[in-house]
């Protein structure tokens, strides 16, 4: 599990130094402008650095060089101005330690490091409306890194779908059409333009779209299928160094097929880091749910991946604790007789591929002063004192509040 400790970055402040501790699901809510997606994006990069690191993009030296880690990988995210003077960042990933102090960034290899499973990192912003509210978004100028990435991966995705790909509500489904180099979305009753339809499924269909494409490159990786995918520089090395392993002499055919792999795995993506920014946008809540149930099913089909994602809806979590209850109900179902019974009952309120873990789920809330919270829970599951059901409480509060002044003009 990596770990990240933030502290006076943008609205961030937290003065206790809680490390933050990035789980198989980690949640991060918050009001606006309190630093949620500060963390994401922190998260992102230092993600992607390691994985760089490893793949060997460059060196720790070129890294680390004055104001290279500010200036052009963060500014990647547009958070490249949020420093401050004692700015501190501390992350812990499989391979690489990092600390950020005194406006340097320094990087340690961790010698006792276990296995590297090389992510597919993936941050999808909130602006991802932009790439299907506009023909030709492709051809906007100056776009931000990550949305500039969230859109060349939207893009690929619909390029290369043999068929319309299913959206997680009604029926709902998403072409492209080659001619007119335009997505279309549609039922079994009607077909309009992705630039026509509403604003919940502007938003919708980028972030399932993209999600659930690059997981199915990966299985296609794990499945041997991805040399055509790496880059030419990656390719090079891919070959020249199975070619020695193949010459080797020295090595059984067993070793050899052992290194071989490990090759595999090291040069292609073998599990996706989702880090998605409000994935209840626009959204009814019921379809929020839906969402919700397929982020988590993708993110449960590898034992790697890992989904992040910001929210400041009270409905997010509170399906996400029912997804937690199912993961809770499903083990408990494991040696029951009844087991395939109930397991169907359980589908028709949370699908099993979408039921997760108590122990793989963190919830941080982040307040107004830049502080951060690990979320308790009751037997597992979180609990509903949170600020987003306390903003619900509020609302009851304020109605008896008019009741009472109704009362007052009454007598």
């Amino acid at each position: 599990m990596q770990q990240i400790l933030i502290q006076n970055f943008g609205p961030i402040v937290n003065s206790c130094g809680v490390t933050l501790k990035v789980n198989k699901v980690t949640v991060l809510c918050g009001r606006q402008g309190s630093g949620k997606s500060s963390i994401a994006k922190l998260i992102s990069t230092f993600f992607w650095l390691e994985k760089a690191l490893v793949r060997g993009d460059f060196g720790i030296n070129e890294l680390t060089a004055k104001n290279v880690f500010r200036d052009k990988y963060c500014a990647f995210h547009n958070i490249q101005n949020y420093f401050k003077t004692d700015t501190y960042f501390y992350f812990k990933g499989t391979k690489f330690e990092f600390t950020y102090e005194k406006g340097r960034l320094n990087v340690a290899e961790i010698k006792t490091a276990r296995n590297f499973v090389r992510p597919q990192v993936m941050y999808i912003p909130a602006e991802r409306n932009l790439m299907a509210a506009l023909d030709d978004a492709d051809k906007i100028q100056n776009l931000p890194g990550s949305l500039s990435a969230m859109l060349d991966e939207y893009s690929r995705a619909l390029r290369n779908t043999k068929k319309p790909l299913s959206l997680p509500l009604n029926g709902f489904k998403v072409s492209y059409d080659e001619l007119t180099k335009s997505a279309w979305l549609s039922d079994s009753n009607f077909s309009i333009k992705m630039t026509e339809a509403a604003s919940g499924f502007q938003s919708m269909a980028p972030m399932v779209i993209v999600t659930r494409y690059l997981f199915n490159k990966i299985k296609e990786n794990k499945k041997g299928a991805g040399l055509e995918s790496a880059s030419e520089v990656e390719r090079r090395k891919i070959i020249n160094r199975v070619t020695k392993l193949l010459k080797d002499g020295s090595l059984s055919s067993s070793m050899r097929a052992t290194l071989i792999k490990q090759l595999h795995a090291g040069y292609f993506n073998g599990r996706l880091v989702n880090i998605v920014e409000e994935p209840e946008q626009n959204l009814y809540p019921e379809t929020q749910r839906n969402v919700l149930n397929e982020l988590l099913k993708v993110n449960n089909e590898l034992a790697y991946n890992q989904l992040v994602f910001t929210t400041h809806s009270p409905y997010m979590l509170n399906y996400l604790t029912l997804a937690i209850k199912a993961g809770m109900l499903k083990e408990d179902l494991k040696h029951s007789a009844k087991s395939k019974e109930l397991l169907g009952k359980m589908d028709l309120i949370v699908p099993r591929g979408g039921a997760v873990r108590p122990k793989d789920v963190s919830i941080y809330e982040i307040s107004q002063d830049g502080e951060f919270q690990l979320l308790g829970n009751y037997d597992g599951v979180p609990s509903d004192t949170n600020f987003l059901n306390s903003a619900l409480n509020d609302t009851n509060e304020m109605f008896d509040a008019l009741l009472e002044i109704q009362d007052e003009v009454r007598r």
